[in-house]
């Protein structure tokens, strides 16, 4: 609150002040006050009333201003009167109790909201864990049972597979504090545990991987991280090239600088598919885009790439990707150093 405005918001007492001010000099006078007291009085009278709305002001704003810096550094702001304390002056304890009642209100609608969510997302990984029975049990059927049309059910129950794992990690996801341990792992061993829960959907599209080098550690987790290259191989698969019914995928790591004595690693995952075309290409990983592909040649839910840079952003892991329609698709995540390099 500037001192201007301050004075803005008392321009009818202050108006009201002057004019029983000019009254008063009139009335001294006419009742023969020599002029000199009469504008002694009137200066000491204006020199109070200045001084008095000084020290109001500076009263004031020392609150205001504390509640506008705790505002600006707190990301919850309806956390602002527990860290704020109460003023001394009238105006300044209604604003703060009524702002106190609203914030107690919007807490305990956040609380419930949490609450509502944590049981939310511990019902959803409940149900995929009790779901995993029924999938592997049919999967043991279908394996048991040999024929096109078992193959074709074990494909189907694959598919259904991959989007009961897409609902866990979208639940857990929403929670750092569940099921996500970030330590240092070889991305050779991350990328081979990917390719053999994927290495069905991978056959089934008859596309290679190429493996190149992947002796290389990096601080991730190690289960999210194989989900993230899970559902990279699985687009690598869906979006084939239809030009001679095969694709190769080459896979490989390597470091590079990225500042002064600052390095990362880098994961590169290429396929020589169909491409992104470029409008799409920027908009790839938001949340239920499907884009021109999605619709031409898969189903696609638009979740994939969407927890790809989710579950990358938790873990500190740089994603992106580059493309070209009808030449392929590149994917990078990049694991930036957590110790300095000598």
């Amino acid at each position: 609150m500037t001192f201007w405005a301050y004075i803005a918001d008392r321009l009818i007492p202050l108006a009201v002040g002057a004019t029983a001010l000019a009254f008063a000099a009139l009335v001294m006078s006419v009742y023969g006050l020599d002029p000199a007291a009469v504008a002694f009085v009137c200066a000491v009278l204006v020199l109070a009333a200045a001084v008095a709305l000084l020290l109001d002001w500076l009263h004031r704003r020392a609150f205001y201003q504390r509640l506008a810096d705790m505002l600006d550094s707190l990301d919850e702001e309806y956390l602002s009167t527990e860290l704020t304390e109460r003023p001394g002056f009238l105006e300044g304890e209604l604003f703060y109790d009524a702002l106190d009642r609203e914030s107690k209100a919007m807490r305990d609608r956040i609380a419930a909201a949490r609450r509502r969510q944590r049981e939310y997302r511990e019902y959803v990984e409940t149900w995929v864990h009790e779901i995993k029975t029924p999938i592997a049990a049919a999967h043991l059927v279908a394996r048991n049972n040999p024929s096109p049309e078992m193959e074709a059910i074990d494909a189907e129950v694959d598919a259904i597979e991959g989007y009961v794992e897409q609902a866990l990690y979208y639940s857990r996801g929403t929670s750092l504090d569940r099921d996500f341990q970030i330590r240092e792992v070889v991305l050779g061993d991350v990328v081979r545990d990917a390719l053999r829960r994927k290495a069905r959907t991978l056959i089934g599209a008859r596309v290679t991987p190429e493996l190149g080098n992947l002796d290389l550690t990096v601080r991730a987790d190690p289960k999210w991280l194989s989900f993230v290259i899970g559902q990279v191989l699985v687009n690598a698969a869906k979006y084939r090239s239809e030009k001679d019914g095969h694709g190769s995928l080459r896979i490989f790591a390597e470091r590079r600088e990225t500042g002064l004595d600052a390095w990362e690693t880098l994961l590169v995952i290429s396929d020589d598919g169909v491409g992104i075309p470029a409008s799409d290409v920027g908009r790839v990983f938001d949340k239920g885009f499907t884009g021109e592909n999605g619709r031409r040649f898969a189903r696609s839910t638009g979740m994939g790439l969407y927890l790809v840079r989710q579950l990358c952003e938790k873990m500190g892991v740089a994603v992106w990707l580059e493309s070209e329609e009808g030449v392929g698709t590149t994917v990078f995540l990049a694991f930036p150093d957590m110790v300095e390099r000598a």
